[in-house]
């Protein structure tokens, strides 16, 4: 049985991500720190995976993964967005798109820390950080497994254009440019794609290609996760790490009773600790999953 504390700290107003994620890092008490959005859902065997890879090469500073996106229901799985695997793929991937998935990301606190750490940048505070630690010297890797299932929507397309999203864009562009870290052909060519794709082009045309861009659903392999899950995994193997995550009051409650579920009970290792914290004022129903995963984990353990 692992104990599992449970940390939720209330903020007053919503301030937005960036600021949840620095008060999350904060608050946490260990060196790794793994991302976790309120509405997804996280592999069981998805912590495992990385810490494996933490395991195997110590200078590493941040392993992310592969992402499933779904509708509805959890097995609607629409698409794959996979990302490079080793560090200087991922630099070299830097430079035309964001190359990890934010949602499925571990990293070390300290390298966060000391390439800054989140910064409030709507849109692309991952981003943002990710080119940063590049930057400051960081190592990047990604898992060879899909580690989180995504919640996507219909509306997915519409919220990835319009007039606040293309500036953001426009502006993590110019950050590379004037840093050196692009040419001015690299940097021209990325704003143009940006600028058809976000502000020219018809939300149902932006859908189809937001889809060309992710593989088509493939069986997502867990082998032995049941038997893992009963205890057979032998936790001092592995270091002790801490979940970063936030929630807001327009969250659905299941949603965000699943996503807890998920870093928790249902993974194969399981964190020492899940740092909550609740970006402003929530409904009660919020309140009641807050009160259930309190409960459960002051009980002794998942």
């Amino acid at each position: 049985m692992c104990s599992i504390v449970f940390n939720p700290i209330y903020l007053l107003e919503n301030k937005g991500l960036g600021n949840a994620l620095r008060v999350a890092l904060e608050n946490a008490t260990n060196e790794l720190v793994a991302r976790m959005d309120s509405d997804d859902i996280s592999l069981p065997r998805r912590f495992e995976s990385q810490l494996e890879l933490f395991k195997k090469n110590g200078n590493i500073d941040i392993v992310g993964g592969d992402i499933s996106e779904f509708v509805g229901e959890e097995q609607n799985i629409t698409g794959i967005r996979t990302v490079q695997r080793a560090n200087n793929q991922i630099r070299a991937d830097m430079k035309r798109r964001c190359p990890m998935n934010h949602v499925s990301v571990m990293y070390k606190k300290s390298a966060v820390n000391k390439s800054g750490g989140y910064i409030d940048f709507p849109f692309n505070e991952d981003y943002y950080l990710w080119i940063r630690m590049m930057q400051n010297g960081c190592i990047f890797a990604n898992t060879s497994d899909v580690v989180v299932n995504v919640r996507t929507g219909l509306d997915m397309a519409a919220r990835r254009g319009g007039k606040t999203y293309f500036k953001s864009e426009k502006d993590i562009q110019a950050y590379m440019f004037k840093n050196g870290i692009i040419s001015y052909p690299q940097y021209a060519y990325n704003v143009f794609i940006r600028f058809v794709a976000e502000r020219l082009m018809p939300n149902s045309i932006r859908n189809r290609l937001f889809k060309f861009t992710r593989k088509e659903n493939i069986e997502i392999n867990n082998n032995e996760v049941g038997k893992r899950l009963n205890g057979d995994m032998d936790r001092s193997e592995y270091p002790q790490f801490s979940v970063a995550m936030s929630v807001y009051k327009n969250d659905n409650p299941e949603w965000f009773d699943k996503a807890i579920k998920s870093i928790s009970i249902d993974q194969t290792i399981k964190p020492d600790e899940i740092v909550l914290v609740v970006d402003g004022p929530v409904p009660d129903s919020i309140h009641s999953v807050i009160d259930k995963y309190s409960k459960i984990f002051a009980g002794g353990g998942v």
